[in-house]
């Protein structure tokens, strides 16, 4: 019997993509510019390291332990050359009242996720998979255990819409439909994110057992983040 309700979140990975860069520290000679974009306005704790008052890195502005329930909010991306000639990737950030500001390597940096909602968007999910024919959701199924560390979610989004494609039952292609869009919306915060997503998803949706284990994977995720 299939299950229809799912306590997990996006929370594994679910909080976002880190460099692989070590953060630079205060140099005498001024890191540079490679490239810039801005981004979306996203919710942020510092775990560690400093904010720095521009993207030089020669000037600390804030020592990131001092502030650890701190929200700042993201507003711009650097890729940054540092002294040393490696390049990492800083955010310029926020917080609320914009008295605590400066630019972080983003490795420092640990999604804030809004629980409830990635609960809801992902029982949702699972109700659309249970809901489907057997063997649309067999083949669901089966494209999630496929899904490993190496996969991006462009290439989940490809599959699933590859398996819609070749459907010939009208609700099946309809609830797939829906269930692409899901994804779309929420498994966006990177590659580990989606793998254990995809798991605890697999898990709920062919498990006979219980959901305790699934529960208590995703505590576990909760507790190391």
């Amino acid at each position: 019997m299939k299950k229809s309700f799912l306590i997990l979140t996006l929370c594994a990975g679910l909080f976002t993509t880190f460099g692989v860069s070590t953060p630079a520290s205060a140099k005498s000679k001024s890191a540079k510019v490679v490239s810039s974009r801005h981004i979306s306005k996203k919710p942020y704790h510092a775990v560690s390291g400093y904010l720095y008052s521009s993207t030089n890195l020669k000037k600390k502005a804030h020592n990131a332990d001092n502030y650890p329930f701190t929200v700042f909010y993201t507003y711009k991306s650097d890729t940054i050359r540092k002294a040393n000639g490696n390049k990492a990737v800083y955010y310029y950030v926020r917080n609320g009242n914009g008295k605590v500001r400066g630019w972080i390597w983003r490795g420092h940096l640990v999604r804030v996720v809004n629980t409830q909602k990635q609960l809801s968007q992902l029982n949702e999910l699972v109700n659309l998979i249970d809901s489907t024919s057997t063997k649309t959701h067999n083949q669901i199924v089966s494209l999630l255990k496929a899904v490993n560390n190496n996969t991006t979610l462009p290439t989940l989004i490809s599959n699933l819409t590859k398996l819609q494609t070749s459907l010939n039952n009208n609700s099946d292609i309809t609830k797939l439909g829906q269930i692409i869009s899901l994804v779309q919306s929420s498994f966006s915060n990177g590659i580990n994110n989606l793998y254990n997503t995809a798991k605890l998803i697999n898990d709920a949706t062919s498990s006979q057992s219980s959901l305790l284990p699934v529960i208590t994977t995703l505590l576990n995720q909760l507790n190391a983040k």
